[in-house]
């Protein structure tokens, strides 16, 4: 049974650009208001895009599909608890009620231990882990009156898969040790950390909202990626576009929330296995256009080889 998001209302924290942006335009063509939450007020000297033009393209978009789409640009920085209350309820107060909380904002730096500070670990914790907790805190009220009107209420964080074959020391199966080394472990707490504030969220709120994780199968390329990575311009082929992620996004919102939770969810899987999509609907998302082939691809972090061996089974129809 899939439902409807037409009249929901969607709150989604870095949506100025990248990921968030995406979601929250795919929730707009079918139809959901969108509070549009991220630092970005003025234009960044590198980075394109800020939460008042993300509210202009919601809004384009609620106009020429005819969904009624809404959007709401709030100025927010997610490690500030009063903040984040306030603008949840003034999401409320401005669409009636909540229907969707995601936690796409993030902070990274993958230097290595010797060379972090405990001041960038402090930012991640702050914006990944404990940003993520309290979103979802302040979201709960709400989304749980919204349970009670049947309005299918969800919580989506970007966290990786926490699986076994994620987090295994078995080489033959998991993502160790490549992956953990170019991720070393300041950043490995804090990303792990939004994972497990879902996992802990899912359990607590079964039957009542859905809470799920959401993680790129490929490296994808918003404009953040293509100014920190060394020439963006040749790699940037290998990557996907950052629309994979927000449609399967708006996927996981449509699945009944009492019974679709506790879910690590990867896009190309998810949109293969579940919907039905085809190579030749999957390569549209790739920045280097339908010829690049699917295993040259860029892989994104924490793909196990068991994962892996999973999407190859998948492409080939399996």
């Amino acid at each position: 049974m899939s439902f409807s998001l037409k009249g929901r209302t969607a709150f989604i924290t870095g949506a100025s650009r990248g990921i968030g942006l995406e979601i929250a335009k795919a929730l707009a063509k079918r139809g959901a208001n969108v509070a549009v939450a991220a630092k970005s007020a003025e234009p960044h000297p590198k980075l394109p895009g800020t939460i008042h033009t993300a509210v202009e393209e919601v809004n384009q978009i609620g106009e020429e599909t005819g969904s009624g789409a809404k959007g709401l640009a709030i100025q927010l920085d997610v490690r500030d608890a009063k903040a984040v209350e306030d603008a949840i309820e003034q999401t409320v107060g401005k669409f009636g009620h909540l229907d969707y909380a995601v936690n796409n904002a993030s902070a990274i730096n993958m230097k290595s231990t010797v060379e972090a500070s405990p001041k960038a670990l402090d930012l991640m914790l702050s914006i990944n882990a404990r940003g993520t907790w309290l979103v979802s805190r302040y979201a709960l009220p709400h989304l749980l009156n919204s349970n009670g009107a049947n309005r299918n209420p969800h919580i989506l964080t970007l966290g990786p898969p926490l699986t076994h074959d994620t987090f295994t020391t078995n080489s033959s199966t998991g993502c160790w040790p490549e992956q953990f080394a170019a991720t070393k472990s300041a950043y490995t707490l804090a990303k792990g950390g939004m994972a497990l504030v879902s996992l802990g969220l899912s359990a607590e709120l079964q039957g009542k909202v859905g809470v799920n994780s959401l993680w790129p199968y490929t490296l994808i390329g918003t404009s953040a990626m293509k100014v920190v990575s060394p020439n963006a311009d040749v790699e940037e082929k290998r990557w996907r576009s950052p629309e994979i992620v927000g449609e399967a996004a708006a996927r996981m919102m449509e699945e009944d929330g009492r019974t679709f939770n506790g879910q690590w969810i990867v896009d190309e899987l998810w949109l293969r296995r579940k919907h039905g999509f085809t190579d030749e609907q999957i390569r549209q998302y790739s920045l280097g256009g339908p010829d690049v082939k699917m295993e040259d691809l860029a892989l994104d972090l924490w793909i196990s080889k068991s994962l892996q061996e999973d999407v190859a089974k998948a492409r080939r129809g399996d």
